[in-house]
């Protein structure tokens, strides 16, 4: 633990709504990424969870395994998205599951893009 002087939560060079944290983790990475892509500036968490499997698992979208794509949404839902709603970087849009760029997404999108980026883990 931490003894020096102040406290050591304020010490930290990289808290959790940071952008470099959010977009440490290869699945935010892959919602930005597809969200740049995609039509309408919007996607669908099916879309997304689907996508993903396919590059975790290294097969085409028409061979990934349902409960594989359900997990993934499961674990997208609980873990991956709501920070970064929490941080501007996407909205949900009106309908159910459907996500579009938050006020913050082009500045998290411009620090992805320039920094270089991998999606693997």
């Amino acid at each position: 633990t931490y003894d020096g002087p102040g406290k050591g939560s304020e010490l930290s060079l990289i808290r959790e709504g940071d952008v470099f944290y959010l977009l440490s983790h290869h699945r935010k990475r892959i919602v930005l990424l597809l969200l740049a892509a995609a039509p309408h500036s919007r996607v669908h968490l099916q879309q997304v969870a689907q996508t993903l499997t396919a590059l975790e698992e290294d097969c085409t979208l028409d061979r990934v395994e349902t409960s594989e794509v359900r997990n993934r949404r499961r674990n997208l839902k609980r873990s991956h998205l709501e920070p970064l709603v929490e941080a501007g970087v996407i909205r949900e849009a009106d309908a159910s599951d459907v996500y579009r760029p938050g006020p913050a997404f082009s500045a998290a999108l411009a620090v992805l893009l320039q920094g270089g980026y991998s999606l693997g883990r």
